[in-house]
């Protein structure tokens, strides 16, 4: 498999309910940085086959509109912010090699 240039990053610190995993399977508690260029060109191949993000975070709805996407720059590179996944999902995607834990706690920003 090859090496992702930019991977999304998890966060195990601001862990709650944020609504029904992409996987379909359990709900979505952990947030995820998905990489700008996921959503604005294309995601990869095995992103989109785990459907990885893809869950509907109630964080990113107001009313009727999904246009509470935040973005945020870190280390030079555009991610988009209120995405979550599963447990499941981020230990897969982080074995896969598409995405990363973070280090760091969720930046405050974002909350």
């Amino acid at each position: 498999m090859s090496e992702y240039i930019c991977k999304a990053i998890i966060y195990r610190d601001f862990e709650d309910v944020y609504g029904p995993c992409g996987c379909g399977m359990d709900l979505a508690t952990l947030p995820v940085l998905l990489p700008r260029d996921w959503v604005i060109l294309e995601r990869p191949a095995a992103v989109e086959d785990d459907e990885f993000g893809k869950g509907f975070d109630f964080r990113r709805t107001s009313g009727f509109t999904f246009n509470n996407i935040f973005e945020y720059e870190m280390e030079g590179v555009e991610y988009l912010a209120n995405f979550s996944c599963c447990v499941e999902c981020a230990e897969r995607a982080v074995a896969t090699g598409y995405a990363a834990w973070s280090k760091k706690s969720y930046p405050m920003a974002l909350r």
